[in-house]
């Protein structure tokens, strides 16, 4: 593109485009518009700035509107009145624009009554699939459990009965002291 021009400056731009010089300088960055700087002025290339004018003037296009009347087809009356719209793109009527809509609506209709389905479906899914997996063994852990239970309480029941010996055995031991030092005290007297 080395045939363009670059005689436009930033202000001059934006008043053709009737955009601030901030986006401007946007649309330079952006690399929407190239430029060249000459003596620490930035100039825009004009025929790009008329290119953009283009789109902008159509982008902003007031639309024009008519109105069509339709004779309604049971009575022949001219009560039906359809303003048709032209926004650049080609005339549009209000029923048209209604109808699309309304497909529009239909559709999106479709696709969420899809996807209640997709979703119950796949609460389905999960709940056979719960029901599907093995669950573990409780009875066995159970068995276990009880097992070593018995276990801990024949350990429980052993370390008391040691107690009751060790009772026990101190209580004779003590017993026996307590005669000893009777029997040395009556007969060393």
């Amino acid at each position: 593109m080395s045939d363009l021009t670059y005689n436009l400056s930033r202000q001059q731009a934006a008043d053709m485009l009737g955009v601030s010089t901030r986006s401007i300088d946007r649309y330079v960055k952006g690399w929407k518009l190239s430029y060249k700087k000459v003596a620490n002025k930035v100039l825009l290339a004009k025929e790009e700035v008329d290119e953009m004018q283009e789109d902008y003037d159509l982008l902003h296009q007031h639309p024009v509107t008519e109105t069509v009347v339709i004779k309604s087809k049971l009575d022949g009356s001219a009560s039906n009145k359809v303003t048709r719209v032209n926004a650049g793109l080609g005339l549009w009527s209000v029923k048209e624009f209604a109808d699309i809509l309304g497909q529009k609506d239909v559709i999106l209709e479709e696709k969420n009554q899809m996807i209640y389905a997709l979703q119950r479906k796949i609460g389905e899914i999960e709940t056979k699939m719960q029901q599907m997996i093995a669950l573990p063994d409780y009875s066995a852990e159970k068995e276990n459990l009880t097992l070593e239970m018995q276990k801990l309480t024949m350990e429980k029941k052993d370390l008391q009965d040691g107690i009751r010996k060790e009772k026990l055995m101190n209580t004779i031991f003590l017993g026996l002291a307590l005669v000893s030092v009777i029997f040395v005290l009556f007969f060393m007297r």
